[in-house]
């Protein structure tokens, strides 16, 4: 029988926004994960004492640990200048006992179980393609990227999943990214690590201009290559942006991926899903509690679109 895989997942919460996000994140997590999968969020260490009491709770009702970013030695440092989305590429590098490890955006949902660690396979990383070429980059660009490792441009493409759906060096959105954590005689495998170092190498080294918040996007695909292992392309489901494809009706999304919480309201299913699970999980007043604590995120006028059926499903179940 083949040995079932522990993976762990884990996501950032870090600065109001994250927290609000994370209320929304944390009970689908609960509600969606399977007994082999566990999940982690990651701050830092001064950041702990700032957290919202309702972010706290969330989390611990939901079984998900805290844990502080490794990595930092104030300032910016390992990073040069400001860089938030390096963050997860900090966390990504800390050591884990788990035989796979899922980074999410806290800007995601999970809407359904999804088995990572069948999702991998064999391959050591795996994400979605990114839904447009807007920030990727041109080929003269990932010439001189690759260039920069003293690897050659890769022959293998993908196609975006958006837009004039254009073909592309290999491009993948980091906001769902699986990796093998440990190999089969469960020796650490370092990619972590590893990205780390690739995104470090990257932003001391590239020359070219590009968008720095995307660094963790350009250095994915390298790290693979580097690794001699290409990224695995995943189904649009395991990353499925709804600020771009709207409801996608008919179309399957395992994880919605909404960037803004007006955009998960604005969202027929994945949006009622959210408020219906954060409240199962909360408690009666767990609205106006998310409300009070972080009224300046939550749209809240955009929220009132699923307030009556809720309201609806509450009365009727206190009825019975």
């Amino acid at each position: 029988m083949a040995k079932t895989l522990s993976t762990e997942i884990y996501f950032i919460v870090d600065g109001a926004r994250l927290e609000a996000q994370a209320c929304m994140l944390a009970p689908t997590l609960r509600a969606n994960m399977t007994a082999s999968q566990s999940a982690v969020a990651y701050l830092r260490a001064e950041y702990r004492s700032a957290l919202n009491p309702l972010t706290i709770e969330a989390l611990e009702r939901s079984g998900i640990a805290l844990r502080d970013i490794p990595g930092r030695s104030g300032g910016h440092a390992p990073w040069t200048a400001p860089y938030p989305h390096g963050n997860k590429i900090l966390a990504a590098a800390d050591e884990r006992c788990a035989d796979v490890t899922v980074f999410l955006d806290t800007d995601v949902i999970l809407a359904e179980p999804v088995d990572f660690a069948k999702e991998l396979g064999n391959s050591q990383i795996a994400a979605c393609v990114s839904d447009y070429a807007s920030s990727a980059g041109s080929d003269e660009d990932w010439a001189h990227f690759y260039a920069a490792f003293d690897l050659p441009a890769p022959k293998e493409r993908v196609q975006y999943n958006g837009g004039r759906q254009l073909v592309s060096f290999p491009y993948y959105n980091a906001g769902m990214i699986i990796w093998r954590a440990r190999d089969d005689k469960g020796n650490p495998t370092h990619i972590g690590r590893d990205w780390l170092q690739t995104a470090l190498h990257f932003e001391r080294t590239v020359t070219r201009p590009y968008d720095r918040a995307n660094i963790d996007q350009f250095t994915l695909p390298i790290l693979g290559y580097l690794r001699d292992s290409p990224v695995k392309a995943l189904e649009q489901r395991l990353n499925f942006n709804i600020e771009s494809f709207g409801q996608g009706t008919g179309r399957r999304q395992s994880i919605a991926h909404y960037h803004r919480l007006g955009i998960l309201w604005a969202h027929d299913t994945h949006g009622r899903y959210t408020l219906e699970t954060y409240t199962e999980l909360m408690g009666a007043d767990a609205l106006d509690r998310f409300l009070d604590a972080f009224g300046a995120y939550a749209k809240r006028k955009r929220m009132k679109r699923h307030f009556g059926a809720l309201a609806k499903v509450s009365s009727e179940a206190a009825a019975s």
